[in-house]
């Protein structure tokens, strides 16, 4: 006797362990709330403490994104090197592809991490009082600035002559489009696993920053703006993702 063909899988398993999930995240908020009650000035002390020493380690950590951009020149440097024996060598090829784009790595995160350093080393200028921070700190924010698309241009351009096909300037606000329209498919495929990885990561961080801002605000250690801006992001980035997706399945096709 042939067997009949099964039917698709009772997902029971999934939703229950969904309630489960749902009842132990109430059950840990209600646990996190019942321990704060009546312990919000021992928070809200602590949580300006946390902030004092940012601010104060605020100039030392902006003066820390120059490490990056001095990391990402000696990658430019040496990439560039391997990049003059590319055409009688592929291993030189392969090398200088990739130093250039460690190089390109390194320099790309000095933008965000200057934005975030430079929002606790200008208070601490009115802390600190020192003439030394006052001068410094929008050199030092420039430089790195300079420095890190300076950077991002040279190894486009090194990138442009081992690959000719690329296209695009960094300082050119078309410039991530154009660089993507001269990508291959397996680049583009690249790409978007890289997007959609991202998506995922930030969908998993977004709840978490969301219950600190709320328990932050509740305790008065924060203002409620923090939350509207990280609830704000999340719905840009939810939004972004869903009406891209509804227009490349539906959207007008050409004939």
């Amino acid at each position: 006797m042939n067997k009949q063909p099964q039917g698709p899988k009772r997902n029971t398993g999934i939703y229950v362990k969904f309630a489960i999930l749902m009842v132990a995240s109430a059950l840990a908020g209600a646990a996190i709330g019942a321990l704060l009650f009546g312990r919000e000035d021992g928070l809200r002390q602590l949580l300006q403490q946390v902030s004092d020493c940012l601010i104060l380690a605020g100039p030392w950590l902006l003066a820390a994104g120059l490490a990056p951009c001095a990391v990402a020149h000696w990658l430019y440097l040496a990439g560039k090197k391997a990049a003059a024996r590319a055409d009688k060598d592929d291993d030189a090829f392969e090398a200088a592809n990739r130093r250039l784009s460690l190089s390109m790595t390194f320099s790309a995160v000095v933008m965000p991490w200057m934005m975030l350093t430079v929002c606790l080393a200008l208070p601490a200028v009115s802390v600190l009082k020192s003439n030394f921070f006052v001068v410094g700190i929008v050199p030092l924010m420039l430089t790195e600035i300079a420095w890190s698309y300076g950077l991002q241009a040279a190894v486009v351009r090194a990138m442009q002559r081992l690959a000719p096909e690329k296209r695009g300037n960094v300082f050119d606000l078309r410039f991530q489009k154009d660089w993507y329209a001269s990508c291959d498919e397996a680049e583009r495929q690249r790409i978007g696993e890289c997007g959609y990885h991202v998506y995922l990561t930030m969908n998993k961080i977004y709840p978490f920053a969301m219950l600190a801002a709320l328990l932050a605000a509740m305790s008065g250690g924060t203002s409620v703006l923090w939350a509207v801006v990280l609830g704000g992001l999340w719905l840009v980035q939810t939004l972004t993702y869903l009406l891209r997706a509804y227009k490349l399945e539906h959207g007008r096709r050409p004939e």
